[in-house]
């Protein structure tokens, strides 16, 4: 998703030096498929519903949508509640030249399923950075102990195979506390998962725009940006951003299927919309 945040569009672009081979956006997310809830995940989003959403109601599908179908679920959602502003590229403000890479960013999506063209840019490159940050913290209840809002519980979320192996604190710094944070999971036989969490606050002087030519994805209710692409082992790689709640998740999945990456995703939209 692109987003404008006090000021930085926040989406990661493609890295000119990393060549890989371009994976078909429609041969590895299926066209309108909607994945409903496994019995794991929709029990726990049963026991952990919000008591009331009446301008968003609870959406049990996540499916892939167009700019139409983007631009319907944009204006159910709205802006206020959550201090999000959706708006057109054309509206942004933005010179035309970062119009026009945007653009190209736009149409990469569209072809090939990533910003970047199939091409590796951030996804577990810093794994090792997290699992060093993490270790200098102690434990990840010293790093939240650093934020100024309760993260959303993945741990519970992903289950008892996966061990946060790296994790810190960023964002913007308000009466000695953070708004951000990240996760790095592995489950050892493979997969690998990670998080940015980010809480936008008046406090923190943050502000959130979104780009509707990002949007092509509802889930749960939620716009969203998905992205895939694959490894140099070859491994699905996807990649989701949405916000929820003033909470805005990016995530990313490796060894994943797409079921099993979207199933983990709407678990994630649904916990973090009980939040306070």
């Amino acid at each position: 998703m692109s987003l404008l945040v006090t000021g930085v569009l926040f989406y990661f672009k493609p890295n000119s030096n990393i060549t890989s081979n371009r994976t078909s956006y429609t041969n590895t997310i299926p066209k309108n498929e909607a994945i409903a809830v496994s019995a794991t995940a929709n029990s726990y989003v049963q026991n952990n519903q919000p008591l009331s959403s009446p301008k968003n109601p609870i959406s049990t599908k996540a499916v892939r949508i167009n700019a139409i179908d983007a631009e319907k679920l944009v204006t159910m959602v709205g802006s206020s509640e959550n201090g999000v502003k959706y708006m057109s590229i054309e509206e942004s403000g933005l010179p035309p030249d970062e119009i026009s890479n945007l653009k190209k960013d736009y149409d990469n999506l569209n072809k090939y399923g990533s910003y970047s063209g199939g091409e590796i840019t951030h996804e577990f490159t810093k794994a090792n950075d997290f699992k060093e940050a993490l270790r200098k913290n102690g434990n990840l209840e010293n790093v939240k102990n650093k934020l100024n809002f309760t993260p959303t519980d993945v741990n519970s979320i992903l289950g008892g195979n996966f061990k946060l192996m790296g994790a810190d604190y960023s964002g913007s710094l308000s009466e000695g506390k953070f708004n951000s944070l990240f996760r790095y999971y592995e489950d050892g036989t493979g997969k690998r998962f990670e998080i940015n969490e980010m809480y936008l606050t008046p406090a923190n002087n943050y502000s959130l725009n979104v780009y509707k030519e990002s949007i092509n994805f509802d889930l749960v209710g939620h716009p969203a940006t998905l992205q895939s692409l694959k490894n140099a082992e070859n491994k699905e790689i996807y990649n989701l951003d949405f916000n929820v709640n003033r909470r805005v998740f990016s995530i990313s999945s490796e060894g994943f299927n797409y079921s099993e990456f979207l199933q983990t995703s709407m678990a994630i939209a649904h916990a973090a919309e009980k939040e306070i």
